[in-house]
């Protein structure tokens, strides 16, 4: 259960950038400062877009006091691969055969992460070992 609202706050992460771009898109070229502030208020997908964002730092939460960090927070990077893809099928843009190249480096990267789930996901800080001490430097 603790993955499945991880994957759910990616997906609402990954949903909020397409709105942020998308209601930037209809304010025109290089607006300035004021006026993308000011669509933060005034433009509904900008808005939807930090809804997005605010829902999903909420399930994000959830899912870090249920899950190890150092398995949440790279599985993170499965927002970069949905993003791009929505880009290109909602938003029309180009995606570079190296650009893809690059997204399934991280794609492989989350499945390497995704399959340690369930071997150390409740682990807590590793047991205290022999002490490593480093020599001291030499008298002067």
């Amino acid at each position: 259960m603790a993955v499945a609202i991880l994957v759910l706050a990616i997906c609402l992460g990954a949903l909020g950038q397409i709105l942020l771009k998308s209601g930037l898109s209809q304010i025109g070229d290089r607006p300035g400062v004021a006026r993308v502030l000011a669509t933060i208020f005034t433009n509904l997908r900008v808005f939807g877009g930090f809804f997005c964002y605010g829902v999903s730092s909420l399930f994000y939460l959830v899912a870090l006091s249920r899950l190890p960090l150092s398995y949440a927070y790279p599985m993170i990077a499965l927002s970069y691969v949905i993003v791009t893809y929505l880009a290109w099928q909602l938003l029309g843009e180009r995606v570079p055969l190296l650009r893809i190249g690059g997204l399934a480096i991280i794609l492989a990267g989350v499945v390497v992460v995704a399959l340690t789930y369930g071997r150390q996901a409740t682990a807590g800080p590793p047991e205290p070992g022999p002490a490593i001490t480093r020599p001291a430097p030499p008298a002067r």
